[in-house]
């Protein structure tokens, strides 16, 4: 994507929020530590780009976690009760659900976490991924099979649902569809697709 700084911060600030939040734990303030994210992005000298969006991101949390590694355990930030990551729903087997998404592999997982919890657009996703939207399409479809797969019988008939259910923290990502590119558009294997 060939946007102008400001242009990319007006389009995905929401985006690094959001990463952020569920990434570190209540560890560090996320608007603070999009901030840092969107710093980086800023001076780099390649402009920015969604795949290197994600490595920011993942920088800045490992900071934040070798930070706050000397002045409070994850341990501790689970037993205090201030923790809001994960609300307890009697409805919503909670629990089960988090199961099933650790048992499935990395690539499932994270694609199912860039869907539904970084709410990425399939076009978004293959940027991040290096691949065309429909191979992306074609991969969340079998990554939400094997969710399904891994569900409790009560919420494997609707994995995304699930999924959006167990979103951690309180931010969300909040945008109207995006117009596709004209880049994009003569792009072999890019659709726009809500999924």
């Amino acid at each position: 994507m060939t946007d102008t700084f400001e242009d990319f911060v007006a389009r995905y600030r929401d985006l690094a929020v959001v990463t952020c939040e569920w990434r570190a734990f209540e560890l560090d303030d996320p608007e603070a530590m999009a901030d840092m994210v969107l710093d980086r992005l800023r001076y780099h000298k390649s402009g920015p780009s969604l795949k290197l969006f994600y490595k920011c991101v993942e920088d800045v949390v490992d900071e934040t976690y070798r930070a706050a590694a000397g002045k409070r355990s994850i341990t501790q930030t689970l037993l205090s009760g201030s923790w809001t990551m994960f609300k307890s729903d009697p409805k919503t087997p909670t629990m089960n659900i988090l199961k099933a998404l650790q048992s499935l592999s990395p690539r499932d997982a994270d694609l199912l976490r860039q869907a539904y919890w970084d709410e990425l657009s399939l076009i978004e996703m293959a940027f991040v991924n290096g691949r065309d939207a429909a191979t992306q399409e074609a991969r969340l479809a079998k990554a939400l099979g094997h969710f399904s797969v891994k569900l409790p019988k009560t919420e494997a008939a609707d994995p995304k649902s699930a999924m959006r259910r167990i979103h951690p923290g309180t931010h969300r990502r909040f945008r109207e569809v995006l117009p596709v590119s004209s880049d994009l558009r003569n792009s072999p294997g890019t659709k726009a697709t809500n999924y």
